[in-house]
């Protein structure tokens, strides 16, 4: 099963709907550049995230986007990509620290060809444990 962007935001936007203590909705800006995906609010935590499905080791993150992230970093704020790797079904989630580093945060390898049901777990799975950490940052 082919993972892409637009793919994600759908599970995404199902677990939303599982969970009422969460708001996320998509953004398309072509007006600011690098500014990500989907604004979340989740628990009462407020996160941006990213998403993107690419193998690439830069995982498709533009130079804007790395820039976003990391002067939101550096002013407070919490964000992360949200990467599907394909050839490895792996999902991903990362951040743009210092010294403007990709860092990997939490790594999930899946079956080949992931379930309805294993993917969207597995996002789940991610951004909670990322909303747990978050209180404590």
């Amino acid at each position: 099963m082919s993972i892409n962007e637009k793919k994600l935001w759908l599970i995404i936007n199902q677990i939303q709907k599982i969970h009422k203590n969460w708001l996320v909705f998509r953004l398309e800006s072509r007006t600011i550049n690098g500014i990500p995906d989907v604004f979340c609010c989740c628990n009462g935590v407020v996160f941006w995230l990213e998403l993107k499905s690419s193998n690439a080791n830069n995982k498709g993150v533009s130079k804007f986007q790395y820039n976003w992230h990391y002067d939101y970093f550096v002013s407070g704020g919490i964000s992360f990509i949200l990467n599907y790797h394909d050839t490895q079904s792996t999902l991903e989630l990362l951040a743009i620290h210092e010294p403007r580093t990709m860092y990997q945060i939490l790594s999930i390898t899946m079956s080949r060809d992931p379930s309805k049901k294993e993917l969207p777990e597995n996002i789940f799975k991610c951004l909670k444990s990322q909303i747990r950490m978050s209180f404590f940052r």
